[in-house]
Formats: C-alpha cells, structure tokens, sequence
C-alpha cells in the first residue's frame, strides 16, 4: 500500500513540477497569444513523431497484430459513453442549444496532447502502445459522432442544412498528423520495413518534445482558466466532468473484465479514458457555430479537474490486476 501511494505520489510530482513550470511562467507573463500558439503548434508537431516512434521501437510483427486483436474495446467504451450522453442531452440538465458539444465533450478526449505525457510519466514508454490503440478510436469518434453533433447545434443555432455524419472533409479531417504517425508506424511494423538509424533517431529526438512541451502548454492552460472558475461551473460542465474522472473510466474497466489482457494494458486503457476534453472540441464548436464558450470551459475546466483527480486515479489503477 505504501509502495502504491509513493509511485502515484510521485508520478504526481512529476506533471505537477512541469507543468508548474508553464504555469509559474504564465503567471510571470512569458506568454502572448502568439507564444501560446506556437507552444501547441510544436507539441502537434512532435506528437506524430512521437507516436511513430512508439510503434516502431515497441513492437515485433507478431506483437502489433496480438495487441490489434484488443483494439476493439476502446470502440465499445466509447460507445457506450456516447449513449450515455445521448441520454443525458435528452433531459432538462443539458440546454437544447449546447447539446451537440455536451456529446462531443462527454466522450472526446486529449488523448495526445494531455495522454502522452500523463502515460509517459507513469508507465514509461512501454505504456504507450496502449495508448495508441485508444488513441485511435477516440480520434474517429471527435471527426465522425463528434464533429456532427457540434455541427447539429451550429444547425439548432443558426440555422442551415443538417449536415452529413460522414463527409470528405470529415473524412480528411480525420487523417490528421497524429492518426497518421501512428499508422505509419503501424505500416512500418506490419510490413517489417527496416528505418534508416538516421531516420529513426532523428524521429526519437522530435519526439521527445512531445511530453515536456505539453505539460508546460498546460501548466498555462491551467493558469489562464483558473481555480477559482471551478467554483461556477454550470451543469453541463459538471456531467462533462463526471463522464471524465469516474463515468469513462468506471465504464473501462468493466468491460476489460472479461478479456485477457496484461495489467499494464488494462491500466493504460483506464487512465486513457479518464483524460480531459478534446481541444478540437472547443476548435469545432467555435468554427461550425455551437457554444464554443461552454466547449472551451469544458475543455479548460476538465484539464484544471485532472490534478485533482489524477491521484485518485492513479492509486485507484494501481490495485487494478
């Protein structure tokens, strides 16, 4: 029990001391918007790199295609915490007029930008993998289910055509830098093709920009939305935080019981579901007309939420077998 509670209290200590860093900064002033920007610019631009990396270095052939056997379940998890919130949206605790990102927000995480130095810190690398196989499902979610409900509540908002649930932009929307990383790595993998050592250690270094970056980007995150803003949270934000911290993974484990799988796997998928709400979410619902000023609370809110919860989690992971 000691053991447990010192590994989670560190692995705290460690997010907390990076992304104090981004915060401290921020509170000094370091940062205009241009600053801000260009910090999540290089983190989206070293996650590809990143997750490329983690594929090729962690798996053998045979390897990939056992754990590709498993990479259903994220699609499950998600699904049923789509339901849920489909429900939810049906009742008076959720406005009519911000129904389409209440969805998107209840199921959509940050599984790269927030999930990547979060799994790194606790599991070390070879937690990644696991990762990506959640990765994967929840990046089809936001620009499929996702992407149409904010553009529904755009429709509700403003008025205009209903839109498509599968579309071309959407369509290519979906293949973004980190969906394509990971299957590149994937590719790579499967057809055993050798990478140049220049090629692959040039990748690593990219990569390893990823973790540090992210946690100083939300460090300031942190300190543009606030402590005090989760004193007035309104009642959707509030459901949005409980699909988070309890709801999605509670969800996860229960229907990992039942499979075979490794403990470090099914911890990884716990932990990744529990992430914070997507950005893109925020991004969509300001682009297509929905309550942008609610998704962008979410989204800010649930990453200020994550410290909170995250030792709770962690100990809580620790006694899964």
């Amino acid at each position: 029990m000691v053991d447990v509670l010192l590994h989670a209290f560190s692995t705290v200590l460690v997010l907390v001391a990076v992304a104090g860093l981004g915060y401290w900064t921020s509170y000094r002033n370091w940062y205009d918007d241009k600053a801000r920007s260009l910090i999540a610019r290089l983190v989206n631009l070293a996650i590809p790199f990143f997750l490329f990396y983690s594929v090729v270095s962690k798996f053998s052939n045979g390897e990939l295609l056992e754990l590709l056997k498993i990479a259903y379940l994220p699609f499950v998890t998600i699904g049923i915490n789509f339901l849920i919130s489909l429900a939810l949206s049906r009742t008076p605790l959720v406005r009519e007029s911000r129904r389409g990102a209440f969805i998107a927000a209840f199921s959509g995480a940050t599984v790269g930008f927030v999930g990547v130095p979060v799994i790194t810190t606790m599991f070390g690398e070879v937690g990644m993998p696991y990762l990506l196989i959640y990765f994967f499902a929840n990046v089809t979610f936001i620009w499929t289910v996702g992407l149409y409900n904010v553009q529904l509540d755009g429709v509700r908002r403003s008025g205009g055509t209903k839109p498509s649930l599968i579309s071309k932009k959407s369509f290519k929307m979906l293949f973004s830098g980190p969906l394509v990383g990971f299957l590149l790595g994937v590719a790579v993998v499967l057809f055993m093709i050798a990478v140049p050592r220049p090629v692959y250690l040039s990748v690593k270094m990219i990569g390893q920009l990823a973790t540090p970056l992210a946690l100083i980007f939300i460090g300031i995150t942190i300190h543009r939305v606030g402590f005090a803003a989760l004193k007035k949270m309104p009642c959707e934000v509030w459901l949005v935080l409980l699909s988070c911290f309890v709801l999605r993974p509670i969800v996860m484990y229960l229907c990992s019981l039942p499979l075979e799988m490794s403990t470090l796997m099914r911890q990884v998928f716990i932990i990744s579901a529990a992430l914070p709400v997507s950005p893109v979410i925020a991004v969509l619902s300001k682009h297509y007309g929905a309550d942008d000023a609610f998704a962008s609370e979410a989204v800010g809110l649930s990453v200020v939420g994550l410290f909170f919860a995250l030792p709770v989690l962690l100990v809580a992971v620790s006694f899964v077998s």
